[in-house]
C-alpha cells in the first residue's frame, strides 16, 4: 500500500470484512484513478487531494456498492464527481496534464516524433469543453468501453456516444485550425 493510501484511510476507521474488501479494490485502482485525475488538475498536490477525497467518499458509500457490477466505473464516477467538486470550489477551468508511455519498438527519432504528436493532441484536447476532454480521456486514454464511460460520466450510452462524436469533431477542427495557422496546409 502506498503512503497516499495510508493517509486516505486513518486508523480510526473500523477494519472489518468490508474494509478488507474495499482495501483490496482501492489498492488496485488508486494509482490509475490518481493518473486520471492528475491529467485534469493543475498540479500533483491537487490530484492527490482529489484522489484522497474520492476514495474517502467511496469508502463511506461502499455499503451501497453492488458487488455484481464492475468496481472501475463506480470508482471513476466518484472520482469524476470529486473533480467537479474540486473545480466548483476553486472556480477553475479543467486542465489536463499528459502522461505518455514510449513504444519500445520505435527508434528514438520515431519515438520523439510520436511523443510530440501525442503531446500536441492532448494539449489540443484539454482546450475542449471539460466534458469533451473527459470523454476522450476515459475512452481513449483509460480504455473504458462506451458503456463504462457513460456510467462514469453519469449519462446514457447514447449521450456518451454523442459526446464522443462531438469531442472527436471538435478535436479534428482544432487540429485542422492548428495546421492552417502553422502553414502546413494539406
Amino acid at each position: 500500500m502506498s503512503v497516499s493510501m495510508v493517509q486516505v484511510f486513518p486508523n480510526e476507521i473500523e477494519r472489518g470484512e468490508e474494509w478488507h474488501r474495499f482495501q483490496a479494490l482501492a489498492k488496485e485502482y488508486y494509482e490509475p484513478v490518481y493518473a486520471f485525475l492528475a491529467r485534469q488538475t493543475p498540479n500533483q498536490a491537487d490530484a492527490a487531494d482529489v484522489t484522497q477525497h474520492a476514495f474517502i467518499r467511496a469508502y463511506k458509500s461502499f455499503g451501497r456498492f453492488d458487488s455484481q457490477r464492475d468496481f472501475a466505473p463506480w470508482i471513476y464516477s466518484i472520482a469524476r464527481r470529486s473533480l467537479v467538486d474540486f473545480y466548483r470550489k476553486r472556480r477553475h477551468t479543467v486542465e489536463a496534464l499528459e502522461e505518455t508511455i514510449e513504444d519500445p519498438s520505435l527508434n528514438p527519432g520515431e519515438s520523439v516524433e510520436q511523443q510530440e504528436g501525442q503531446d500536441n493532441l492532448w494539449l489540443l484536447a484539454k482546450e475542449l469543453k471539460p466534458k469533451f476532454n473527459q470523454v476522450l480521456l476515459l475512452h481513449y486514454k483509460e480504455n473504458f468501453s462506451l458503456k463504462e464511460t457513460a456510467e462514469i460520466m453519469g449519462v446514457t450510452l447514447t449521450h456518451a456516444k454523442v459526446l464522443l462524436f462531438r469531442a472527436r469533431n471538435a478535436l479534428k477542427k482544432k487540429i485542422e485550425a492548428t495546421q492552417l495557422v502553422g502553414g502546413n496546409e494539406r
